[in-house]
Parts: structure tokens; C-alpha cells; sequence
């Protein structure tokens, strides 16, 4: 399991273990292996995936902070290009079904 460097206020780095997997359960109710990016809302799932991958980083990081970080840091458009690197990790792939709908191109 890697780390996926982000440019946010500082480097920080996204890891994707169990905990974060874990964590992702309980907050969404849901795997993170089992979404279905077609029907979810990436202002709901992307800030999650991101958060639960820093919070190993930050135990004092909240959803609203993480959701801050990365308006002011990276905007919609730079949060939508962590996808094909968050499901590389996650072995998903490097374009998972769906992924490119929810990034908006076809």
C-alpha cells in the first residue's frame, strides 16, 4: 500500500489501508470497493475518500476541514483527477467503470 502525495495547505499523503476502508464503512455505510460512481455524487463520495485516506496524518482532521483543503487547494477539477490514482491504489484499475462519468468526460 502506497501513499498518494496532495498539495493541500501542505504535502500531505492519502493512504488507503484498512483503517481508512474501515472508516469509509462506517461513514458512508458502504464499501469503497463496491460504489457505484454512477449513482453516487462526487461532492458526497470524493471529500470522503479523501478524508478517511488523511485522517492517519491529521486524528484532529475533520470531513469539513478536508472539504475546505481541498476547495481552496485543488477545486473541483483537481479532487476529480485523484480518482485514477486512488483507484490505481486500490488495485480498481487506472479507469474503473464509471470513473470517467463521474469526471464528466464520455
Amino acid at each position: 500500500m502506497g501513499y498518494i502525495p496532495v498539495e493541500l495547505d501542505k504535502t500531505r499523503n492519502i493512504l488507503l489501508g484498512f483503517g481508512a476502508l474501515k472508516l469509509f464503512k462506517e461513514l458512508h455505510g458502504e464499501s469503497l470497493m463496491k460504489i457505484d460512481f454512477e449513482k453516487e455524487d462526487p461532492e458526497d463520495i470524493l471529500p470522503l475518500i479523501v478524508y478517511v485516506g488523511l485522517k492517519h496524518e491529521d486524528p484532529e482532521l475533520t470531513q469539513e476541514k478536508t472539504i475546505e483543503l481541498i476547495d481552496k487547494h485543488l477545486g473541483i477539477k483537481g479532487a476529480l483527477e485523484l480518482l485514477p490514482r486512488i483507484f490505481k491504489e486500490l488495485n480498481m484499475g487506472e479507469e474503473p467503470k464509471n470513473e470517467m462519468k463521474v469526471a464528466g468526460k464520455k
